[in-house]
């Protein structure tokens, strides 16, 4: 039912929930964002310390310019830059380098990435074949047949060489934070040929949490408002509809409220609201893998390639039991702002459980990340200006969630495309917006489409 009412607060200052008060703000909202946190961006957040500029977590932007974030920036006239990163990415099996430039889908760009990688020359026609299939963009009719299928039983359609799987299991970790054993092939395909068609993989100037910051400068731009230090407690609920949120014990009417918070920590404010059905469903959801990083601070430029993934060969019991894949990107290649003139920064990371309760394996990772790292990189010890190890527990407390999830709920088979919760929860103005729920692609980009998706259909709900 319509309304004319334009009262929303939005809770979070996350990519989605920066993006979505923009949006709202211009379509005529009287917009108020609240951020528990100092600063914005949530998980997507930069940070400076001694010259260089570093980010919450390791991030590149698949589709930049043409993709969601690039629409937003757009519509809100964001002050946001996206510089390509031109040499793309690189990733390493066991002594066998493939590269992956910005235009990763031409046949002969295929036939290098599967040579590349070392694929027996017996597997190299079923390996190339399927990488094709991959690499092709497909209309949204085609991606939802694919999308309850395991990318891993995707890939054994055609072939069971060790190292090219190995390539699309570490690829599906970098892109949407899961295995390929629960990864779905749809969202796979999604992400991966649209990054090939844009040919747009960039980085965002000024570090991953320019994004959220530049959509939040618009929004106070065009009159809005954000609060920073105001943690909501609870989401107040009269007849089926919300009237507001209480924040640092006050009250503030709203006739929308949008939360970023997550679906998961959202439905509990709300519980005692909402179906028992609904509860139990929306809690039983999987969540992302979690992440621990090292963050590099170099006084010398010592890492050559601007992104790499690289894996293990794990034939090999020393290679397995001393070192582990890591996807290492380093944005001051892209951005040589980030860093004092000669220095470099560099973001190195490897997927573990979410759970804030594996201290000891999140440690255990942290330190073959290190010991991976001086492998490959001889001197990047020695010229460590400083550097700093992150865990889940880092990640939850930013985000205030219980678990140190990358991108929120999993983009599993079983939960992606008509299977991904709806962003309207079934209680009149409340939404969810953010990774969880209302779009596809990779982290970022994902909470991008969610913050299009849900300004319209508020709008839309409010008549405008």
């Amino acid at each position: 039912m319509a309304t004319e009412a334009g009262r929303v607060v939005v809770i979070g200052s996350g990519i989605g929930g920066a993006g979505c008060a923009a949006l709202l703000q211009k379509n005529g909202f009287d917009v108020r964002l609240l951020e528990r946190n100092d600063f914005p961006g949530g998980k997507g957040a930069s940070f400076t310390r001694e010259g260089f500029t570093y980010d919450t977590g390791v991030h590149a932007i698949g589709n930049g310019d043409k993709g969601p974030l690039g629409r937003i920036k757009r519509d809100v006239d964001a002050d946001l830059t996206f510089n390509i990163i031109e040499d793309g990415n690189r990733i390493a099996i066991a002594g066998n380098v493939a590269h992956y430039p910005q235009a990763y889908d031409s046949d002969d760009t295929v036939a290098s990435i599967v040579e590349g990688v070392g694929v027996k020359p017996e597997n190299f026609d079923d390996c190339y074949a399927c990488f094709k299939e991959l690499v092709t963009p497909r209309p949204l009719s085609e991606l939802e047949k694919l999308d309850e299928l395991p990318l891993k039983e995707f890939v054994d359609r055609y072939t069971d060489d060790t190292n090219f799987h190995q390539m699309i299991n570490s690829t599906c970790g970098m892109l949407i934070v899961v295995t390929y054993f629960t990864g779905s092939t749809g969202e796979f395909i999604y992400c991966f040929a649209n990054m090939a068609a844009n040919r747009s993989l960039c980085y965002p100037v000024g570090g991953v949490g320019a994004i959220a910051e530049s959509y939040i400068a618009a929004l106070e731009r065009m009159g809005g408002t954000i609060d920073y230090e105001r943690t909501v407690e609870s989401i107040e609920v009269e007849d089926g509809r919300v009237t507001g949120v209480t924040a640092n014990g006050e009250f503030i009417p709203a006739d929308f409220v949008i939360s970023n918070m997550g679906l998961q920590p959202t439905v509990k404010m709300v519980e005692d609201h909402l179906d028992e059905q609904y509860v139990s469903h929306a809690m039983s959801l999987k969540s992302s893998y979690g992440a621990v990083s090292v963050k590099y601070a170099l006084d010398a430029e010592i890492v050559k390639d601007p992104m790499t993934l690289w894996i293990p060969d794990m034939t090999d019991p020393e290679m397995t039991e001393n070192y582990v894949g890591v996807f290492y990107p380093v944005p001051s290649i892209t951005d040589p702002g980030l860093v004092p003139p000669g220095c470099q920064l560099v973001l190195a990371g490897a997927l573990v459980p979410p759970s804030t309760k594996h201290k000891e394996l999140g440690e255990q990772v942290l330190d073959r990340i290190e010991a991976t790292m001086s492998m490959l990189h001889p001197g990047i010890d020695e010229h460590t200006v400083w550097k700093i190890r992150t865990d889940v527990s880092y990640v939850a407390r930013i985000s205030g969630r219980d678990l140190g999830e990358v991108i929120g709920l999993s983009q599993d088979f079983r939960q992606v495309g008509v299977n991904r919760p709806s962003p309207k929860l079934p209680l009149q103005g409340l939404f969810v917006v953010g990774a969880d729920a209302g779009g596809r692609g990779i982290g970022t980009e994902m909470a991008g489409e969610s913050a299009i998706n849900v300004s319209e259909m508020v709008s839309k709900e409010a008549g405008r």
